[in-house]
């Protein structure tokens, strides 16, 4: 695979082995029949075996004189190509941010500059922002010690307001986001917090009722020159990951327009002005109707692979603005497709509204279903089988972990 790659007249670099990896190195295999090096600390089955990737294990890719080493060593490799730099989680999009200016100068890093990705990753300023600019978000208090004074009722939500300084820490119990059903549970989440040396501010939330399929997702797209919208795709999730390592990460979901959010997302990447990808999630609050917005991600979230089944490849976005240098047309994503990694069984049951799952069945029905790790491209019996069991174990992970429908 390394002599076909070295033939190509650009090489996608993604960091990250994870799902989110492999899904937007088949966007580009899809769009350009292009491999991509994905950059990982370990092998994992998420990319193993696959075609259309050739991993470069690099154990400490996280630390900066090794990040900065690793791309040395493929510059070396590969130098004479343009080479795209893409990351796959927040960190790995810090990363790149912070150490652009040692980045090989041939090298193309999709990106904001680092104070534009901490002013719109950064919870407190983000909905400062929405506060602004008139987006709906859930009733908020930032706090930086304990405070019992509440504006809200139980069940509250806590979580971090710096996403990567929260990556830093590890400790029993730790979790991405708390439910916190009584003040006792409250006094508990931010002495551990605390204790264990985060350092930044936590967002307290009123909690917005409703079960997984409240969720939503859009992602957008904003061009490098003019930072106008190009591409936005909203996608209702249908499921998510309640393992607490992973929860909240979408694991089913259901594509249309939602007109609101179109217009939401428009003003938020204007106030910015954005360039490259961001991904935000949302939650239907059914007292007044609305998407309200959780987070913006400075990168594509682990779910792309949606965006790209429902018409438009995310590849061609980063292709189109950073190597071909041509005009992209605005694009609304409008075309109903089904995104999922489980077992259709597991979906079923785990929706409870009946018009929600006979439009499922009617998906599925039509083949208008996409599993992000397998990919007809995959011929390789070894991988074929580790889709397999991954999409099988979400059985195991459910009835561990299971959805919570009162909530």
């Amino acid at each position: 695979m390394d002599t076909s790659i070295s033939k190509q007249t650009f090489i996608p670099v993604i960091l990250g082995g994870n799902l989110g990896g492999y899904s937007t190195a088949r966007s580009f295999y899809e769009a350009y029949n292009v491999s991509s090096v994905v950059v990982c600390s370990l092998v994992t089955g998420a990319i193993d075996h696959s075609v259309f990737i050739e991993p470069f294990v690099s154990k400490n890719m996280m630390k900066p004189d090794d990040f900065i080493q690793t791309l040395k060593e493929l510059d070396k490799k590969y130098g004479d190509k343009k080479i795209l730099l893409i990351g796959s989680s927040d960190n790995h999009v810090e990363l790149i941010v912070q150490h652009r200016d040692q980045i090989p100068a041939n090298w193309i890093v999709p990106y904001i500059d680092e104070q534009k990705f901490y002013y719109g990753t950064n919870k407190e300023s983000f909905y400062e922002i929405c506060e602004r600019i008139g987006v709906p978000y859930p009733k908020t208090k930032v706090i930086h010690q304990l405070d019992l004074d509440l504006p809200f009722d139980y069940p509250i939500i806590i979580k971090p307001a710096d996403s990567m300084k929260w990556h830093e820490i590890s400790f029993p119990g730790k979790m991405k986001v708390y439910l916190c059903e009584n003040e006792e549970q409250y006094k508990k989440i931010v002495q551990d917090v605390y204790d264990n040396h985060y350092e930044g501010s936590l967002i307290l939330q009123e909690y917005i009722r409703g079960d997984d399929s409240a969720m939503g997702v859009v992602t957008c797209y904003s061009d490098k020159d003019q930072h106008e919208v190009k591409l936005i795709s909203f996608g209702q999730t249908l499921l998510e990951d309640h393992t607490p390592s992973a929860i909240g990460n979408h694991l089913s979901i259901l594509t249309r327009e939602e007109i609101q959010v179109t217009e939401d997302v428009k003003k938020l990447l204007a106030e910015l002005q954005w360039t490259g990808f961001s991904n935000f999630d949302l939650k239907y609050d059914e007292r007044d109707q609305t998407y309200k917005f959780f987070e913006l991600n400075a990168r594509l979230g682990r779910s792309n692979y949606y965006v790209t089944a429902a018409g438009a490849n995310t590849a061609t976005y980063y292709v189109r603005d950073f190597i071909k240098e041509e005009p992209i047309p605005y694009q609304v994503s409008r075309e109903e497709i089904l995104y999922s990694a489980v077992p259709k069984r597991l979906l079923l049951a785990n929706i409870q509204s009946t018009k929600t799952q006979q439009k499922v069945k009617e998906l599925y029905r039509r083949k208008k279903v996409f599993h992000p790790l397998n990919s007809p491209q995959e011929p390789q019996w070894k991988r074929k089988l580790y889709v397999k069991m991954a999409t099988m174990n979400y059985f195991k992970k459910f009835k561990q972990y299971p959805q919570n429908p009162d909530f």
